[in-house]
């Protein structure tokens, strides 16, 4: 008696292609198993030959993360009180935004906060102000402690939020960890990256990013410690279909968590309507890490997308990609140059451009954006500006659908 699969005949991937090329569609008749992505300006495949070769990712020792919560002090009781309120939700990590203040009162600012068991961060308007916090903390014993000064962080999620792509985003992160290199092998650099909507794409923009900041440093030789914090943007969120929100920051989430970053920051979906963040929204926010880690436990595997065919070579591919762009702002100066500021500024909006054309034309659809609209639509609205980063507004495709009267 033969065996049950000794009667089929074995495939191989040019049959199938042959096969695929008669039944569907395709805008690539020699490989109908590869697909041009417009706004990541590259081709990637479908489907991989398991004797192509692959890049793989070095393990970390763990795949956990910090819960961020983000809280911009204008005053330190109401710090304070948001502070607390964050970490009885569950977070562990919290970011604060100190540079609207002039002077910190961080005992008030801090008062019943146990920072000997969670991880603090600051974003500080100048050295003076990283000084003060610094002198402070140095008779405490803190379980973590950062302070973001322009010397010893990136902040690529500005440019994520005006609508780069993925390339954009990771060769800037490079030139400008690069240019910290340059300056000091061993002090530590934090790098907070957006998160884009496409899933398998964004997992492989954090692994790629790994592969190359590591050629980076050995490069220079350096052994500093580096920092990953993955935030959730507003590119994709809808104020008229608020619970498809949920959705999309689950999965942004994930795709950041399965990079391997070391930090996670969901952004409650209507911090920017004009009446902000409700307690509902803010505790869903930190919820998406609870269930990540409480019921799926993405954070007792380690490189979890070690050895998929796909990711491998999405990595590989973004992380050739990002690296030629790099090469290319350095020859124009690098990241401290007008040049490249002016140079990714244009390519940028020539990105941006091409997002809004491609929901203005539903070429790409989004579910309460510019497709299967929620009935019963909230009454939120839109802040009239939700950030800036080199004089653009950030790109919200909702209110750029508002605004032109297409919604």
């Amino acid at each position: 008696m033969k065996k049950l699969f000794e009667a089929f005949e074995k495939p191989n991937l040019s049959d199938w292609k042959s096969q695929l090329i008669k039944e569907i569609k395709s805008n690539n008749a020699s490989d109908p198993t590869a697909f041009e992505n417009e706004i990541e300006e590259l081709v990637f495949k479908e489907v991989y030959d398991t004797k192509e070769s692959l890049s793989f990712l070095q393990k970390k020792e763990t795949n956990d993360w910090q819960i961020g919560a983000e809280i911009k002090v204008f005053d330190e009781k109401s710090g304070n009180q948001n502070a607390l309120k964050c970490l009885n939700l569950g977070a562990n990590s919290l970011n604060f935004d100190v540079t609207h203040l002039s002077e910190i009162n961080l005992f008030q600012l801090l008062d019943g906060v146990e920072i000997a068991y969670i991880f603090t961060y600051f974003t500080v308007k100048d050295l003076e102000q990283a000084t003060s916090i610094r002198t402070w903390f140095s008779d405490k014993t803190p379980l973590f402690l950062n302070i973001n000064t322009y010397q010893s962080s990136v902040n690529t999620y500005d440019i994520n939020a005006l609508g780069a792509n993925i390339s954009q985003e990771l060769a800037f992160a490079l030139a400008k960890g690069k240019g910290m290199l340059e300056k000091d092998i061993t002090k530590s650099i934090h790098f907070t990256f957006g998160i884009g909507n496409n899933f398998l794409l964004e997992i492989a923009k954090f692994r790629a990013f790994h592969i190359l900041w590591d050629k980076l440093k050995t490069t220079y030789t350096s052994s500093n410690e580096t920092y990953i914090t993955a935030k959730t943007g507003f590119i994709n969120k809808s104020l008229n279909d608020p619970y498809t929100n949920i959705l999309r920051q689950t999965t942004e989430g994930l795709s950041a968590v399965l990079g391997g970053v070391d930090q996670l920051i969901i952004q409650p979906y209507d911090t920017y309507s004009e009446t902000g963040s409700t307690s509902f929204t803010q505790r869903m926010a930190i919820n998406i890490s609870l269930i990540l880690k409480e019921e799926s436990e993405i954070n007792q595997l380690v490189d979890p997308m070690n050895g998929s065919l796909s990711i491998e070579k999405l990595t590989q591919t973004l992380a050739d990609s990002s690296w030629k762009l790099f090469q290319q702002l350095e020859k124009l100066g690098g990241s401290e140059a007008l040049e490249v500021e002016e140079y990714l500024k244009n390519e940028i909006e020539r990105i941006r451009n091409l997002r809004i054309a491609q929901v203005n034309d539903k070429k790409q659809l989004l579910v309460g954006v510019n497709q299967y609209f929620n009935p019963e639509q909230t009454n939120l609205t839109w802040k009239q500006e939700v950030g800036t980063f080199w004089d653009v507004e950030y790109l919200v495709l909702e209110k750029e659908l508002i605004t032109a009267g297409l919604e």
